[in-house]
């Protein structure tokens, strides 16, 4: 598995990034930014948000690793495990960099966000 770098987006830079973008953009990327509601900080990194814009460059390679690691963590069935939580966080996971230690960390409340945000990639329109 490649190493990937864990970055850390600052909500002033995303604040940046946001008005920097055009509107139209906004309407249909921005769903994928999830500012946190309470920061998360382990081992000296802090995540104040979470950048999901990578789904579009998943791979079917990609994929079957997530689902093999779902497998391997006890993931229940192999029917929608698209809408559950360890999916979502195996899948954050893959996106950002962040250690699936410190996304269990991530408040209830934005933890459903992201689960809700990763089924709507998938299964709904944007």
């Amino acid at each position: 598995m490649e190493d990937k770098k864990i970055e850390v987006v600052k909500k002033e830079d995303m604040e940046k990034a946001v008005k920097k973008t055009p509107e139209k953009a906004l309407k249909k990327e921005g769903w994928k930014f999830i500012t946190l509601e309470k920061p998360v900080e382990y081992m000296g990194m802090k995540v104040e948000a979470l950048d999901l814009t990578g789904l579009d460059d998943l791979t079917l390679d990609d994929m079957i690793e997530v689902y093999n690691l779902y497998d391997a963590m006890g993931g229940q069935g192999t029917v929608m495990q698209e809408s559950s939580l360890l999916f979502a966080k195996l899948t954050a996971q893959r996106l950002t960099g962040v250690p699936l230690e410190a996304l269990g960390k991530v408040g209830a409340k934005d933890a459903i966000k992201l689960k809700n945000r990763i089924y709507r990639f998938f299964y709904m329109s944007v």
